[in-house]
């Protein structure tokens, strides 16, 4: 008996539901659907998850059909699941309708208890159905950007950060429909490579080498841009993803400016850690943090464009230690002034 309850109580915890509860903003017939629907969404998803199934049952009753095709993707790339019984957030009004932010989840192809727990943000339209999951910034970051806003780009500056938290989820889902259709078709796609010290070949009459030689100093001189245009950035981006099973990416440090005497155009400067698991038919794996820059115009704010994208290392790969590089060295709008 006492074994058999000991299951009965497993069973229980492995296929529990998560209950919401919204407060604020959004009317409460409105809040209700929102609940209603974010709970058969996660019901669906904890059960495939603890079925180990390979796909979701989402009803259109509760999604939209694209944010249904996104979030299966997303599942596809990697099961997600959340442990909470009950969560209780404020409801907030979003570019497109509404969102609840800092909903706990735990991604099963991380390689790490950090990199696995994640924190989500639910999008819903004006309607209350579910519009999109995406993986969201830290609430610190959010709070940061949102604190610099102004009356006048206040708005801008929320869609700025929902932009932000779509295309970090775009990688982790592999999403090329959606990097092909923000990247213009003229964006300027520059990225860092620190260079490996070049020895000359040893000559066996008479070496030119030391036997132990001094390693040579690495500096931000010895970093390689090289310039890509989107169709060869892309090109590039869709063998990563066909090789690698798992994408995680995260983003930190996270400043926003707007272009002087270009109010549709923003800057976005963060820290990017890239960590990639590879398929089974793959080797290897890959670990990368840097400095990422993008320039996104706003001229359409249904259809935001990036004009630049730029990478630069934080790590030498050669000595394992951090590459410090001074505020003005740090690309931004300063480099590539909006016309």
């Amino acid at each position: 008996t006492v074994i058999l309850g000991c299951l009965l109580c497993a069973q229980v915890y492995a296929q529990h539901t998560t209950e919401f509860l919204f407060s604020e903003t959004a009317p409460d017939y409105i809040r209700k659907t929102m609940q209603t629907n974010a709970e058969a969404v996660f019901a669906e998803i904890n059960r495939a998850h603890d079925q180990n199934k390979s796909g979701l049952s989402l009803s259109l009753a509760n999604v939209t059909e694209d944010a249904s095709k996104r979030i299966q993707t997303m599942w596809t790339t990697s099961h997600f699941y959340c442990t909470e019984t009950g969560i209780t957030t404020r409801v907030l009004k979003s570019s497109n309708g509404y969102q609840v932010r800092n909903i706990p989840v735990f991604f099963a192809q991380g390689k790490t208890n950090k990199d696995q727990y994640q924190d989500i943000v639910i999008e819903f339209n004006e309607s209350g159905k579910i519009s999109d999951i995406t993986i969201g910034m830290s609430p610190h970051q959010y709070v940061k950007i949102m604190a610099h806003s102004s009356a006048t780009d206040g708005r801008r500056r929320q869609m700025v950060a929902e932009f932000v938290e779509n295309f970090r989820t775009a990688y982790n889902r592999k999403d090329m429909p959606f990097l092909t259709n923000v990247y213009s078709n003229d964006a300027l796609i520059i990225t860092g490579k620190v260079l490996t010290p070049r020895r000359d070949s040893p000559n066996s009459d008479s070496p030119k080498y030391s036997k132990s030689p001094t390693p040579i100093p690495m500096t931000k001189t010895q970093i390689e841009y090289t310039v890509q245009n989107k169709e060869q950035y892309l090109g590039k981006l869709s063998k990563i993803f066909a090789a690698n099973a798992y994408i995680n990416i995260k983003f930190d440090e996270i400043v926003v400016t707007q272009g002087e005497g270009s109010p549709s155009i923003y800057g976005v400067i963060l820290k990017q850690s890239w960590t990639t698991k590879p398929t089974k038919d793959s080797k290897g794996g890959y670990h990368d943090d840097g400095w990422l820059f993008l320039m996104i115009d706003y001229e359409d704010e249904n259809n935001p464009l990036i004009w630049v994208r730029t990478w630069q290392p934080l790590k030498d790969p050669n000595t394992g230690k951090d590459i410090h590089y001074n505020p003005e060295d740090i690309f931004g709008l300063a480099n590539f002034p909006p016309k």
